[in-house]
């Protein structure tokens, strides 16, 4: 019999209605449940487009790390174009901003690489959903965090969008060899940093515990850049998201699964 381990998140459902005769009109349904998931070891793959891009979900990554899950966060790019480094050679931005990204990994105590595919190049063509579909078939996530699809910055969303194809390619044996192809018997869920207009649906994912170091790997970028008021940001932003699901710091996801989590018994809290 399989043992299970239940972590608590707030689950919020957003659904379109439209009909034209007198409900066009947005429904919102809102809901907690409770993920059930093997207590085997997972895999979890975070994968952004610039160091510092992974602020948003560091306290779920620190959640899984000290669940025993293995964290693999990875960069699309080494953020070699950003403005305030303007007059910097290339190389030298470089090696400053994969320096940064490695410290997240100490801070947090996760794998970090870099992928290098070029600031400002990250575009969604069938060459670069190749390159990442060796990475999954070598990583073999059991899930994905990473940005939104209809976010602004090209590279941001051209991240999404090439994970998105290479969980596909990654199960075809030409493309991954000389790896063995990835094909999970479950769909891989890609957790998505949360946009007010995505149909998906809204998790959140209480960080309560971890949330200093959430604080210590904004406090290194703040340092470094010179942001004013980071602990404020970050406060007013995980306390605004805790005190939708009722805890005292949370992070906003989209997720796209093909399965959402499912109950037997309504999830009635007694806290």
């Amino acid at each position: 019999m399989i043992d299970f381990a239940i972590y608590s998140i707030c689950v919020l459902k957003d659904i379109n209605t439209k009909n034209t005769s007198k409900y066009n009109k947005k429904l919102k349904l809102t809901a907690i449940y409770s993920i059930l998931m093997t207590d085997d070891k997972k895999t979890i793959l975070a994968c952004f487009a610039h160091p510092d891009d992974e602020i948003g979900c560091i306290g779920t990554l620190v959640n899984h790390i000290n669940k025993g899950d293995r964290i693999v966060l990875a960069w699309t790019t080494s953020g070699e174009m950003a403005s305030h480094f303007n007059g910097m050679d290339f190389s030298e931005v470089k090696k400053i901003r994969e320096e940064q990204g490695k410290e997240v990994g100490k801070i947090i105590g996760c794998e970090s690489m870099f992928l290098g595919y070029g600031d400002t190049s990250v575009r969604a063509t069938r060459e670069s959903a190749l390159k990442m579909a060796k990475f999954i078939a070598e990583i073999k996530p059991d899930a994905v965090i990473t940005w939104s699809m209809s976010t602004r910055h090209p590279d941001h969303r051209g991240t999404a969008n090439i994970l998105y194809d290479a969980i596909t390619y990654a199960r075809i044996p030409k493309i991954t060899e000389p790896l063995d192809p990835y094909r999970p018997p479950l769909h891989i869920p890609i957790f998505m940093y949360f946009e007010e207009i995505s149909p998906l649906p809204t998790i959140y994912v209480d960080i309560t515990e971890n949330f200093e170091k959430v604080k210590d790997v904004a406090k290194m970028y703040g340092d470094f850049y010179g942001w004013k008021q980071v602990d404020e940001w970050l406060e007013v932003g995980r306390k605004s998201n805790g005190f939708k699901c009722g805890v005292t710091y949370a992070e906003k996801f989209n997720v796209l699964s093909r399965y959402l989590p499912i109950e037997k018994y309504l999830p009635i809290s007694r806290e």
